[in-house]
């Protein structure tokens, strides 16, 4: 079956749930995955042999599954990462959170810990590009941390990783802290995708919506001890709620916009 014909049915199929670069994006996904073949072979009206595996994708991603689940790969900051539906799939926010640190510290010999690491994107990726640092990574899940273990040893990067409820336990000291925690509250599950509320690890994702702040409030009372800077990703939607009770505990603290121009990326400082 010719290649263009295949990403006709993809995208034609897809569309009633994803919108048509998505499914288009979806489609390139797993032509990588299965034939290691790109955009170009689709121009050059290349075929394919794999019909019957393109066809039993295309019934899962019909029923929500994501694509990244689906091929147990997600690329993030020039690595190329197994996941599961143990951990959240990594995001293009999160890269650009890596980005911020790598920027601002890379060149300096720092101790630094990834709070939540799920699949261990950030933890690797800042130690794949800042040598010098010393990285340790944490997560309340064993599963999570089974998958972050797996992409150190597979991409041969070396971070120390350890479980721990944050909420709960103390840390060591550290001169960055740097968390992607749970901040979707429960009420806004309504208004996202299908694919993410049944099948990503509601543990990473949501949070009460009595204290949404729960995880950056227990984090900053950790660094606070230590004067560790702080980076996290946050919504956009506790942008209002953030400021004031930073200015009330009398947090030095500044936002960094993403990519799409909202406040998503919060530095707290001493």
């Amino acid at each position: 079956m010719k290649l263009g014909l295949l990403k006709a049915l993809y995208i034609d199929t897809l569309v009633p749930f994803y919108s048509r670069s998505e499914a288009e994006n979806i489609f390139y996904i797993v032509l990588q995955h299965l034939d290691k073949k790109s955009k170009i072979d689709v121009l050059l009206g290349a075929e394919t042999f794999l019909i019957e595996s393109y066809q039993a994708i295309l019934e899962e991603l019909i029923q929500g599954k994501p694509v990244q689940y689906l091929t147990q790969i997600a690329p993030f900051y020039n690595l190329e990462l197994y996941v599961n539906p143990s951990v959240l799939i990594p995001r293009p926010e999160t890269e650009q959170l890596v980005h911020l640190i790598l920027e601002e510290n890379r060149g300096t010999a720092k101790n630094v810990l990834d709070i939540g690491t799920g699949s261990g994107c950030i933890a690797l990726a800042l130690k794949k590009a800042w040598e010098e640092a010393t990285i340790t990574a944490c997560d309340i899940s064993e599963e999570a941390l089974e998958v972050a273990r797996k992409n150190a040893k597979d991409l041969d990067i070396e971070v120390d990783f350890y479980q721990t409820d944050i909420l709960k336990n103390e840390i060591e000291a550290y001169d960055i802290i740097v968390s992607n925690p749970p901040y979707i509250g429960l009420s806004e599950k309504a208004n996202m995708h299908k694919n993410v509320i049944e099948n990503e690890p509601h543990i990473a994702l949501f949070v009460s919506d009595n204290d949404p702040l729960l995880f950056y409030k227990r984090i900053l009372q950790l660094a606070e001890k230590q004067r560790a800077t702080c980076y996290f990703e946050t919504s956009e939607f506790y942008r209002t709620s953030l400021d004031t009770w930073l200015i009330e505990s009398g947090y030095s603290f500044e936002w960094k916009e993403d990519f799409q121009g909202k406040d998503r990326i919060l530095k707290v400082i001493w």
